[in-house]
């Protein structure tokens, strides 16, 4: 198959009180982690808030992913400060995605302006749950241009060797 890298990586849930479903212990193992929030929508948007940045505080996570939970046409965003989230993002280093399933497009277009000019960013994921699900990328170009983001913005356009220094993998 030629020389390749694989690395190792989860996608953990963001518990109600901020704290993760996975312990330090394991999430020091993997190469990056992304936490995301699949339960307990119905916070006040202050708790919710301070549950994600609960979670972007723990040095093991990389990413934050679906950063509202919407589903278009579904299920609304929740309750949440995305202000201040990019703001944590900034100051924590935490990655934040641009959920380009056609079903969620989040973080929406409009936040990604204000996530730039504080330096954080964007990692453009197709949320795929089968091949043909990848062309959804294209939407999160779309999406990414739209928001005024360029591709030094976007994490996975860059190199091997730059993404290592990125996730800080020796």
């Amino acid at each position: 198959y030629g020389d390749f890298r694989l690395l190792a990586r989860s996608e953990v849930d963001i518990l109600k009180d901020g704290s993760l479903d996975f312990s330090d212990d394991i999430l020091s193992q993997l190469d990056y982690v992304v936490a995301s929030v699949h339960n307990a929508f119905t916070l006040p948007e202050k708790e919710m808030t301070a549950r994600i940045i609960r979670a972007m505080e723990n040095p093991h996570v990389t990413m934050i992913g679906h950063l509202t939970g919407r589903l278009l046409l579904r299920r609304e965003a929740y309750a949440i400060n995305v202000d201040k989230i990019i703001d944590c993002a900034a100051a924590t280093g935490t990655i934040i995605e641009l959920n380009c399933n056609p079903r969620r497009l989040d973080m929406d277009w409009r936040h990604w302006q204000k996530a730039k000019e504080k330096g954080v960013k964007c990692a453009i994921n197709p949320d795929a749950h089968r091949v043909e699900q990848l062309q959804y990328l294209a939407f999160g170009v779309r999406l990414a241009r739209k928001g005024w983001l360029s591709k030094c913005d976007v994490v996975n356009t860059k190199n091997l060797t730059d993404i290592l220094a990125l996730l800080q993998i020796v």
